[in-house]
């Protein structure tokens, strides 16, 4: 069973505004031969650094709920800072390789991914979102359509 633990925090991961993106931002996500139930995932944050690890498809299962509620978020008009950003973060209980924060000021959602593997851990500006236009930008996008594309379908939960 899935669970996502969702907490807000007060003040932006930064304290100088909105900075422009530096480098493109990058992800590799394949199948591994020797083992269909791996996959390994390659995260590069344009400026030469990079981080890898193979994880199972039930973790993968687990980053995609995480990608598709702090998603949800960032389109929102919820947990919106006017002055100072307000960051909500998305993670799993169980499941720590993987947090998705979501920073919004004004109009604006960034999401940023942290992933923990064996050999470290990196935390990348993913994505951004003008609320306004509905402008998606960054590879956050096509790393949840490709984990949509690759994963089994979940079975729906029953109504509570």
């Amino acid at each position: 069973m899935l669970g996502v633990l969702i907490t807000t925090v007060g003040s932006g991961m930064n304290n100088s505004g909105w900075p422009e993106q530096s480098g493109a931002q990058q992800f590799n996500l394949t199948r591994l031969p020797e083992n269909p139930t791996q996959y390994s995932l390659v995260i590069s944050d344009g400026d030469e650094r990079n981080i890898s690890g193979n994880f199972s498809v039930d973790q993968l299962q687990i980053l995609r709920a995480i990608m598709d509620g702090a998603e949800k978020l960032a389109l929102s008009d919820e947990a919106i800072g006017t002055k100072e950003p307000v960051t909500t973060r998305f993670m799993d209980k169980q499941e720590k390789a993987f947090i998705v924060d979501v920073e919004k000021l004004g109009i604006q959602s960034k999401l940023y991914l942290t992933i923990k593997t064996e050999i470290g851990h990196m935390t990348v500006e993913a994505g951004r979102i003008s609320r306004s236009t509905r402008r998606e930008e960054g590879f956050f996008f096509d790393l949840l359509s490709r984990l949509e594309a690759v994963l089994p379908k979940l079975p729906a939960q029953p109504p509570k």
